[in-house]
């Protein structure tokens, strides 16, 4: 009866050291002491049989290190649980598997005492594979949340990448469209600078002025003065337009506080020359006046791309006393720009897919399909706004929401 109670006892108190941990070898490391201590083992060993290379390691030792040396590394023939005779040391290996692992103990015992060991083992083995086999779960479930976790940040730095590259790409596309744009703008002046200049030359060389006289020297210095003073103001102008255009691609990363009604005008400084020679009225109409703290450059170039799309469809589709309404208003914490063109709207199955990289209802020559795309990225990644495209009974209408603060 004592000798049953103290199995028991050696039983319970090795089922218990069974599962205290998901880390396989802190697990094996605290089983094989408590193990060792109660059935008198010298020294234990733990074997882990690692699948991708097809070969045994060991992973954890208890007991002296002298007796190290008996373990020898197991291979695929040895039987389970199998008693050995070491007869150099004098002592006894008991060999058990443990799903494809291996644990060895040495023992200086007799037979019927490995005997009772092995009938202990035997009783709570299936326990200890289930351990074995939770911990090893458990490791493969960390591997796969590190492995996802790497390529989610993996695809989301190739994603950051991608819009920038594609933000590099719109920004290119424009600077075409620009070059445009800087030539609606110095048409006016240039041509107005030739003329001032060939006057000058005119009446120079038709000697219009009497310089003998003090009236025709001061008529002279008039004229002259005159006509500098309106060559200064067109070069005043050249140079003011030249700023506006290096200042919207100015690299400026930074918020500012701004109102809607400054972006748009800075915007209208760009493009209203080229709007107002293709015959095309702009009218807005300001409801709010409250600043934003916002990435002012970036917004502009938004408001940008969707007055040239307006232009390009007007200009395509010829449209009689074309039109574009631009409406600031505020809603609740919200402040908005519509931009209403009267050019005959969006047709509704491209409608959904306008906003999508690389769509584009321009012929190949003249769009990038990446404009609209990225002012949803600017807008609602950037700057924390939305922007949604709809049709009206006159055109499209593109609204932009960003928020106050």
């Amino acid at each position: 009866m004592q000798h049953l109670n103290e199995q028991l006892l050696i039983t319970y108190e090795c089922v218990s050291a069974i599962g205290t941990s998901l880390q396989l070898k802190e697990m094996m490391e605290h089983f094989l002491k408590v193990f060792s201590r109660k059935t008198g083992a010298l020294a234990s060993i733990y074997w882990d049989y690692n699948q991708q290379s097809c070969a045994y390691k060991q992973l954890c030792f208890q007991g002296k290190k002298a007796y190290q040396e008996l373990f020898i590394t197991p291979h695929s023939l040895m039987k389970h649980e199998d008693i050995s005779y070491d007869k150099t040391s004098g002592k006894s290996l008991l060999h058990v598997k443990v799903g494809e692992n291996w644990i060895v103990f040495v023992f200086q015992s007799s037979q019927n005492e490995l005997e009772l060991i092995k009938a202990i083992i035997a009783s709570f083995q299936s326990k200890l594979e289930n351990a074995v086999y939770a911990c090893k779960n458990h490791l493969e479930l960390v591997e796969i949340n590190q492995t996802l976790e790497r390529r989610i940040e993996e695809e989301v730095r190739k994603n950051r990448e991608k819009d920038q590259h594609i933000l590099q790409q719109s920004r290119l596309a424009q600077m075409g469209e620009m070059i445009s744009m800087i030539a609606h703008q110095w048409r006016q002046p240039l041509g107005s600078i030739s003329a001032v200049a060939a006057t000058i030359k005119l009446k120079t060389t038709l000697n219009r002025f009497d310089y003998s006289t003090p009236e025709g020297q001061e008529a002279s210095k008039e004229f002259l003065s005159e006509a500098m003073s309106k060559i200064e103001s067109y070069v005043q102008f050249l140079t003011h337009t030249i700023d506006d255009f290096r200042n919207f691609f100015k690299p400026n990363k930074q918020k500012e506080s701004v109102t809607l009604s400054q972006l748009v005008n800075r915007t209208l400084e760009i493009i209203g020359k080229a709007l107002e020679i293709n015959g095309i009225t702009i009218k807005v109409e300001t409801q709010a006046t409250y600043e934003i703290f916002t990435y002012a450059n970036e917004v502009t170039q938004v408001i940008l791309n969707i007055l040239k799309n307006a232009e390009d469809v007007i200009k395509e589709r010829e449209t009689i006393n074309a039109n574009i309404l631009i409406t600031i208003s505020k809603e609740d914490k919200w402040q908005t720009i519509s931009i209403e063109d009267n050019a005959g709207g969006i047709p509704e199955h491209v409608l959904p897919h306008i906003f999508e990289p690389y769509f584009s209802t321009k012929s190949e020559k003249n769009g990038s399909g990446l404009g609209l795309y990225m002012s949803k990225t600017i807008i609602e990644e950037h700057c924390g706004g939305y922007i949604v495209a709809s049709n009206t009974a006159q055109g499209a209408k593109f609204t932009i929401k960003l928020k106050e603060g």
